[in-house]
């Protein structure tokens, strides 16, 4: 028998089209910001975020870009082909030159026919796939890079619930201002409020970092078992570097801006657990979080900068398969900032364990009061329960 916060019917409320943002409001910080702390809930502008935040805290951005992921080539009979780029690897192969074999999604694959190769030209460039088992072979005829045949010939590719081609103004809307390296396939949306002027007022009282997580296509997978806890969560790859951890160690309060900066804070405390058994796969399970550990989080930031002493390295990579649930005990964020979510999707379920059943009065009270839900759609700052 599913127990019952562990069942995703639970998790499901009524979003009507109408609360669905296709497009972001015209000034980034005019949107709407929605504030819950201590079961209280206040309407406000996202302008003013300064004056909820602790003035001890420090915010912790996901500084990765959206990378243009969306291709479209023709078969011989004209046919339209659609191919989204779904390589968890994409940020170490950009650099790379032709050719190259990748994870795709297709988009109308019945119409491009066993191994028929398709072929275009897109500013003197002859750019030709062909499919190979589960992956697309990719071949062009110019000492170019992946990265510079992606910002000639793709698109930046928008999340599947907004009904609209991409236009020349999702090129900037869909990037935070502070975005720096490439890799995503969808935006860390909650830092698309931000604006430059907003960021350096901020500094005033926060100290405000960057670390790395490419999001993925799994971002919009939807869970696909009643009991969450059978739920499969995709991998993504993570950059940090030393003064992260240092600042994550001295910190008295901690806020995270986006559901990806928080699955970033989370999974570094398993990272700690993972250094002290002197693991080198460094990929964070979503077997370990279901684990009791003695370490708590400053000693789990000493083994970090342990080791990054010892190889005398300021970056770390590793992935991180962290799956925030309702029951799921939280070891470094106190704040998180973040847009409105799909019913019955893996980020609701890291609001309600990070808020509680009140999520369901914090969606509620969004909803009479015209908040515009998803990516391109109003904020919250939730205090954790």
């Amino acid at each position: 028998m599913i127990k019952n916060i562990h069942n995703l019917n639970n998790y499901d409320y009524e979003l009507e089209k109408n609360y669905i943002s296709s497009y972001p409001v015209d000034k980034r910080a005019e949107s709407k910001l929605l504030v819950y702390k201590s079961r209280k809930i206040i309407d406000s502008s996202f302008k003013l975020i300064s004056n909820y935040l602790p003035k001890n805290s420090t915010l912790f951005f996901n500084d990765s870009k959206v990378i243009n992921g969306r291709l479209f080539f023709e078969n011989k009979n004209g046919a339209k082909i659609e191919i989204l780029i779904a390589d968890e690897k994409i940020s170490s192969l950009l650099k790379s030159k032709s050719p190259l074999l990748l994870k795709v999604l297709i988009g109308n694959k019945k119409k491009w026919k066993g191994d028929e190769r398709l072929e275009k030209k897109v500013n003197g460039i002859t750019i030709k796939i062909q499919k190979i088992k589960n992956k697309v072979s990719f071949e062009w005829d110019k000492d170019l890079s992946f990265d510079d045949i992606l910002v000639k010939s793709g698109i930046i590719p928008l999340p599947p619930y907004i009904k609209r081609d991409t236009e020349s103004s999702d090129y900037y809307n869909y990037q935070t201002v502070y975005s720096k390296n490439k890799g995503s396939i969808a935006a860390p949306t909650a830092g698309l409020h931000f604006n430059k002027d907003l960021i350096y007022d901020l500094k005033r009282n926060h100290k405000v970092d960057f670390f790395t997580l490419h999001v993925g296509l799994g971002t919009f997978k939807p869970i696909d078992s009643e009991n969450i806890e059978n739920h499969n969560m995709h991998s993504e790859e993570v950059i940090i570097n030393k003064e992260n951890i240092l600042n994550i160690y001295n910190s008295e309060n901690i806020t995270a801006v986006g559901t990806t900066s928080l699955r970033v804070l989370e999974s570094i405390y398993y990272l700690g657990l993972i250094i002290e058994k002197k693991k080198y796969n460094y990929e964070i399970s979503q077997e370990i979080q279901k684990k009791k550990f003695k370490l708590n989080l400053k000693e789990s930031c000493n083994k970090i900068i342990d080791h990054f002493n010892f190889n005398k390295t300021n970056e770390l990579r590793f992935n991180s398969k962290i799956f925030i649930y309702p029951g799921y005990s939280f070891k470094v964020c106190d704040q998180l900032i973040t847009n409105f979510h799909y019913p019955k999707s893996s980020l609701i379920l890291l609001i309600a364990s990070f808020i509680g059943k009140d999520w369901r009065e914090v969606y509620k009270f969004a909803k009479e009061k015209n908040y515009r839900f998803l990516s391109y759609g109003d904020s919250s700052l939730l205090f954790r329960k």
